[in-house]
């Protein structure tokens, strides 16, 4: 088995959530958590599908069913991120807004959302501009 099938998109993802870390350390926000935290740019879930998707249409044929199947993927992983998700952020923010007005004894009650668990265009644009970038880099040096 190819291992770097697995391990091309991962590194991506990966490079996403530390570029994540830096500009909220730059930010004044430095948290080892964004490390695995949804959200922000760019994003990491779309640096990853994009990745294979790259790697696979590349290894295995542009025209091949695999590549198919992993744009079909993408586009569904791309969509949650930038649609779903983004909805259910507003409804976390939402959620919070309601809790901050109870009585602080009845507030505390209720634990406080993530807001930030979708992504805007931008960020999935960069995201999967990345996860392009990182393949191009693994096939030319590797």
């Amino acid at each position: 088995m190819n291992y770097s099938f697995l391990l091309v998109p991962i590194v991506s993802a990966l490079l996403a959530q530390i570029i994540k870390m830096i500009i909220n350390a730059i930010k004044g926000k430095f948290s080892w958590g964004d490390l695995n935290s949804y959200g922000g740019m760019p994003s990491s879930h779309a640096a990853l599908v994009i990745s294979l998707a790259a790697m696979v249409g590349y290894f295995e044929g542009w025209n091949s069913s695999i590549f198919a199947l992993t744009i079909i993927l993408a586009l569904i992983v791309i969509r949650d991120a930038g649609g779903f998700r983004r909805v259910l952020g507003y409804h976390a923010e939402e959620l919070n807004n309601i809790i901050h007005t109870l009585n602080p004894t009845e507030g505390y009650k209720y634990a406080h959302l993530n807001e930030i668990i979708g992504h805007t265009p931008l960020q999935l644009f960069a995201g999967a501009l990345l996860g392009i970038v990182v393949t191009i880099a693994y096939i030319l040096i590797f």
